[in-house]
């Protein structure tokens, strides 16, 4: 249905927003799927993911089965399928408000199909999903100019994100005009967490569409602008736009590395010149990270030889749960850890620092001579490229 061409970003942000809304119903983990046997349905599979038909009936009919819909539980098996089930929960929420707004109702109970409606179009325009962006806008355009001001106000929250989430389908004035407009929001506000907030979004929106220079311009800007501020974080605010602009270059250009390898020695990256190279960074923590590490343990298997290499860069917050997973799983591949800076705060590896690193897996792939040639090397795209690079 909607898996082709999303990406991994996209698989981790639909599965930690829908974790939220469906209140952590997604708690089988890819590794439960592959021992599963193969004529064995899940039970969204055996009821076909449930019926999503809006009934007809009255506002408060309709709204009750909106309730219900919401707190169904169902056991789902993989990524692909949860996301699925959520995509279509969040569509057949959006027909429950349209089916309420058409009919005449009270100004209380048409706040809550507007607020229905739009929250379920902005959570599928958050994550990209077909056409919902353009959906999103022109759904909270109808609705800011409706009569109502109980129904109009139902937008305004949302109106910044919902303009955000469609950068990707503007025209360099009109997005210029957007990011002017979120920027000096920020300024204003002191760089407070929620306008922070909203600047990413539009960062990610800038990544999704591979606007990646476009992006790293705004990343650099807010560094800029952060660091002749009074802000108190300003320091780890600098660390990180600088280092995201820094990691939205890297393809096509060389990528340094430095630290402590796990067994405390120092990290010689110019060892590694004439092999391509996988730069891994991820955790024992990370699910997506372990669910990916067959793919990767093959690839390694298979082209080893021909010249093909792994540096893992871990996330983990401790030492022993990394040396003990590194040691079950007979990773022979190096792993960069320091110990006296991760300690409890994992993310704060100096690597992860300086290239902005601010979700995981985070799998690059550099070419013999250090060149960045992916910055999405998993899966089959991992395979094809070494494929391309070292042969068959």
């Amino acid at each position: 249905m909607i898996m082709t061409g999303i990406r991994r970003r996209l698989l981790a942000h639909l599965t930690a927003t829908f974790l939220i809304v469906f209140g952590g119903v997604f708690s089988v983990v890819a590794a439960e799927e592959d021992a599963k046997p193969a004529d064995q349905k899940t039970e969204a599979q055996a009821q076909d993911l449930f019926d999503f038909t809006v009934p007809e009936g009255t506002p408060e009919e309709i709204l009750k089965f909106a309730t219900e819909l919401q707190r169904r539980r169902p056991k789902l098996v993989s990524r692909e399928e949860f996301i699925d089930y959520a995509v279509k929960t969040q569509r057949a929420l959006i027909a429950a408000g349209d089916k309420i707004l058409d009919q005449k109702t009270d100004d209380e109970t048409a706040v809550k199909a507007a607020t229905l409606k739009m929250n379920a179009l902005t959570m599928l325009a958050a994550n990209q999903i077909g056409d919902s962006p353009k959906e999103a806008l022109a759904a909270a355009i109808i609705l800011r100019a409706d009569d109502r001001k109980a129904v109009a106000s139902v937008v305004e929250p949302l109106w910044p994100r919902i303009r955000v989430y469609n950068a990707g389908n503007m025209k360099a004035p009109e997005l210029q005009e957007l990011t002017d407009e979120l920027v000096d929001a920020a300024v204003k506000a002191k760089f407070s967490r929620e306008t922070v907030g909203v600047v990413s979004m539009l960062g990610d929106v800038l990544i999704d569409k591979e606007m990646n220079e476009e992006a790293a311009g705004l990343y650099d800007r807010l560094a800029k602008l952060v660091m002749h501020s009074e802000v108190a974080n300003a320091e780890l605010l600098v660390t990180r736009f600088e280092g995201i602009a820094r990691r939205l270059r890297l393809p096509g250009n060389f990528m340094s590395l430095e630290g402590k390898t796990l067994d405390g020695k120092e990290f010689d990256w110019t060892a590694y010149r004439g092999k391509v190279v996988l730069v891994d960074f991820w955790a024992t923590w990370c699910g997506p990270c372990i669910g990916e590490l067959p793919n990767v343990k093959e690839n390694y298997k298979k082209y080893h030889d021909k010249g093909f290499d792994i540096v893992a860069i871990s996330l983990d917050r401790s030492r022993d749960p990394l040396e003990k997973f590194v040691e079950k799983e007979e990773l022979p591949w190096t792993q960069l850890y320091e110990p006296e800076i991760q300690a409890g705060k994992g993310w704060n590896h100096p690597l992860a620092q300086h290239y902005g690193i601010n979700s995981i897996p985070a799998a690059i792939l550099v070419d013999k001579d250090g060149n960045v040639v992916s910055m999405k090397a998993r899966g089959e795209v991992l395979t094809k490229l070494l494929e391309k690079l070292l042969g068959q």
